[in-house]
């Protein structure tokens, strides 16, 4: 509430527009001062300390309710260097290919006990390519950040917790960056024990609704080369051969994925980004090569099924948290 208080004809106003019955809330802010959390002076109500105490609580409770990675009982917050590792950054321009994989294949290289997520049938993985603006701690201005590019192959996969509980997120199963620096940073700190940054030449290029995309791995890191050209007018529906009859159908398998997980010491890593959307479309390869997954760890059980391309998502990461991993057998 306005720190010098709100009108009662104003509070009205403001909750019928809300669809609230203008009796139910006379009764209400009537019952609220006889609770003492309202009081009421010249014809303005204002929160007591009490009432603000309780503003302040149904507030976190909403919060926590709509949060898309509450924490477990067990969970504990971990980060390496809690200011430096808490950062942002905005993905200036993405694409998202989505790859129906064999979930046998995909168990192979997963660390236990995470699992394939299989939707419509198959496990999957998405090689998401991305360049990143000004990524820095939060807090700090834009002109400290850095400007680089990244590929993850991101797959879909859950485990089961200490209390049985189901978490769903990403492993990444291979990533690159074209600069060094991130690189030695992301295998140095816990934030990014899921990573195992490879480094590689990088590029992504636009002319008009053209789109071209090239990664070429440093010879220390092989297997990882992708190229391609997308045209980036969104198609009306998802491509031919997709098992998506929508957009709108893979939102919560593929999309809406917030948790990143990382085995280590006997615990489970949950590095979370808080985004925002995607505002993703379908869109056509005009070429397209992916080497993991045409010749190299998936060859022959890897089927492309759509392409996504977006632009301008603001992400920042939360404080690393982690909980251990439940005893085998």
């Amino acid at each position: 509430m306005e720190p010098l208080g709100v009108e009662e004809e104003t509070i009205l106003d403001r909750l019928q527009r809300a669809e609230m019955p203008r009796v139910a809330v006379a009764a209400a802010l009537r019952a609220l001062g006889k609770r003492g959390m309202l009081v009421e002076e010249d014809g303005f109500y204002m929160a007591t300390p009490l009432g603000h105490a309780a503003l302040r609580e149904t507030y976190a409770t909403l919060e926590r309710a709509q949060d898309m990675s509450p924490s477990s009982e067990d969970m504990e917050e971990c980060p390496s260097v809690p200011w430096l590792t808490q950062v942002q950054t905005v993905w200036v321009e993405a694409l998202s290919l989505n790859y129906a994989v064999d979930p046998a294949e995909l168990s192979k290289v997963l660390p236990a006990p995470l699992e394939p997520e299989l939707h419509r049938g198959t496990a999957w993985v998405q090689v998401l390519m991305s360049s990143l603006r000004e990524m820095r701690p939060q807090g700090l201005a834009g002109l400290a950040g850095f400007n680089f590019y990244q590929v993850s192959y991101r797959a879909a996969v859950h485990y089961r917790n200490a209390r049985g509980r189901l978490r769903r997120g990403g492993y990444f199963v291979r990533s690159e960056t074209n600069d060094a620096l991130m690189r030695r940073i992301g295998n140095t700190l816990a934030e990014f024990k899921f990573h195992a940054f490879g480094e590689a030449d990088m590029l992504m290029a636009r002319e008009g609704d053209r789109l071209s995309f090239a990664v070429d791995p440093l010879p220390e890191f092989p297997g990882g080369k992708l190229v391609g050209m997308l045209d980036t007018q969104p198609l009306a529906g998802p491509p031919v051969g997709s098992v998506w009859p929508s957009l709108q159908a893979l939102q919560d398998p593929l999309i809406e994925c917030y948790d990143a997980f990382g085995v280590a010491d006997g615990y489970m890593y949950v590095l979370t980004i808080d985004r925002g959307p995607w505002n993703a479309r379908f869109v056509k390869p005009v070429e397209l090569y992916c080497e993991a997954m045409q010749d190299g760890m998936f060859a022959g059980h890897a089927r492309l099924d759509s392409v996504l391309h977006l632009r301008e998502c603001p992400y920042r990461w939360r404080k690393l948290r982690r909980e251990p991993i439940p005893a085998a057998g």
